[in-house]
């Protein structure tokens, strides 16, 4: 304890906490609300979006955490990722996006034919888009939650002293604390919400992109939109990582950034994209 450079007089505020359970409660409220209303609306089907979970879980998160362990037993680029974060956060969406590209790809090619109701698809990319935000968001913030509870109740000694007596080396746990702990005691209240928010947007492109590469399945929209669809994963979902956590400036700045390019993408796939695609009524 005594070599572990931190304050533990800092307390968080119940602000934060608020704002990490309302972010949540946002993200899981659009969630059920867009299933329940696809269900009523379109009638979609419950195996579409088990398949499009399954897409994400085996071509987006397995297929990338698969590739970076690959790259992390090569010296060089190991050391490149231990020292410079943001080449590790830029290189995993890279794959991420990848992937998402396969995932949409495997999960159109099986429903083709068989899952042809516009709620089939529109709940196969609430699939993909429930794996991403699990993922993505979910066990992030779950993880700065429990913190956050467990500081607010105990204090952070008696967390820094538990994680110690855990078998936790103090190198580790102060790069826990560097990395994450930290941004409960000094990151802008907002940011929190923000992150919730930019779930939901995630989500949202999610299931639109996967309609555009099933109308391209379907032959009804040119091939290389699903080119297109994979840089604009990777852009709308790097943008809003690499901001300083810190700074309420830069937190602000990049999420209304990847605010205006879901919402462009949002019109022109509407616009111009989605009115050519046709499904069944079966």
């Amino acid at each position: 304890m005594e070599n572990l450079n931190i304050n533990f007089d800092q307390t968080i505020s119940a602000s934060t906490i608020n704002m990490i359970t309302a972010g949540a409660i946002l993200v899981l409220s659009v969630l059920i609300v867009l299933i329940i209303v696809v269900i009523k609306r379109w009638h979609g089907r419950f195996i579409p979006m088990a398949l499009g979970l399954l897409a994400y879980i085996v071509f987006g998160f397995m297929f990338s955490q698969l590739i970076m362990s690959i790259l992390a037993l090569v010296p060089n680029i190991d050391q490149t990722f231990q020292y410079n974060m943001n080449a590790y956060i830029v290189i995993y969406n890279i794959l991420l996006a990848v992937g998402f590209g396969i995932a949409r790809w495997f999960a159109t090619r099986i429903m083709a034919g068989r899952y042809d109701r516009e709620g089939d698809v529109i709940l196969a990319g609430t699939g993909l888009a429930v794996g991403d935000a699990v993922m993505t968001y979910g066990l992030s913030i779950l993880s700065f939650y429990v913190y956050a509870q467990a500081i607010s109740s105990n204090g952070l000694q008696k967390v820094i002293e538990d994680m110690l007596a855990s078998g936790i080396s103090e190198e580790n746990v102060l790069t826990e604390y560097t990395a994450n702990i930290s941004q409960l005691f000094n990151s802008p209240e907002a940011m929190w919400l923000l992150m919730g928010v930019s779930a939901v947007l995630d989500i949202a492109l999610n299931i639109m992109l996967f309609m555009v590469v099933y109308g391209i399945t379907r032959q009804q929209v040119n091939y290389m939109y699903a080119y297109y669809a994979v840089i604009l994963q990777f852009v709308t979902n790097i943008i809003f990582q690499l901001y300083d956590a810190f700074s309420l400036t830069s937190i602000i700045v990049l999420f209304s950034i990847k605010l205006v390019i879901v919402a462009a993408a949002a019109f022109f796939i509407k616009q111009f994209v989605m009115k050519g695609i046709t499904y069944s009524n079966d």
